[in-house]
């Protein structure tokens, strides 16, 4: 009988609990891993938001195109479309002669990237009208509609039925705190050859 009550005393000395260090130890483990996945979540977010900027202005480059490729080049006319804020803005389809064609500054460096696309580093004021707008999306994230910078060209590459239309398209400076706060979007560039066979 003696025996077996060391015995018991011993199994309940090797049955203690954790000590206060051990279980500080393991808070901080945790909290440290709480706030890595609580970046990780944010950044998500963020990546999630700027994705669907991105869609809505590869959306926004590609109506533009669709209007003016729906036009006649033998009869250039202008096209009104409404933003969400109820500005009307006009798409002019009048062509220009290559290589700059009219409307918004295309890329004319040759050794760069970005050869042949929308200049996004021309002033927005100095387009010429009926060829950029300050379009305002109908999403409503966070309360704040999004303003998209939308530029767009026509070149003439056989006149009277054949013209190249590239459009371009990215959220406005304005709109950097949806970004994640960044101040610039890499803009979306689109090209089509449109016109009448």
């Amino acid at each position: 009988m003696i025996k077996s009550s060391r015995r018991n005393q011993r199994a309940k000395g090797g049955e203690r609990g954790l000590s206060l260090i051990e279980v500080m130890i393991a808070m901080l483990i945790m909290a440290i891993g709480l706030t890595a996945i609580t970046q990780l979540l944010v950044l998500a977010l963020n990546m999630n938001n700027r994705n669907a900027k991105d869609t809505t202005a590869t959306l926004l480059a590609q109506k533009v195109i669709e209007q003016i490729a729906a036009i006649n080049p033998a009869t250039p006319n202008t096209v009104s479309i409404t933003d969400c804020a109820g500005n009307a803005w006009n798409i002019s389809t009048t062509e220009g002669a290559a290589p700059s064609g009219a409307g918004a500054d295309l890329v004319t460096n040759a050794g760069s990237v970005n050869y042949g696309a929308i200049d996004q580093t021309q002033k927005f004021s100095a387009i010429g009208a009926g060829y950029a707008m300050r379009y305002v999306d109908c999403s409503n994230a966070g309360g704040t509609q999004t303003t998209y910078d939308v530029r767009w060209n026509i070149m003439t590459l056989r006149a009277g039925s054949t013209r190249l239309i590239t459009a371009s398209a990215r959220p406005a400076a304005s709109t950097a705190s949806l970004l994640g706060g960044q101040l610039f979007a890499i803009p979306v560039n689109l090209r089509s050859i449109g016109g009448t066979p």
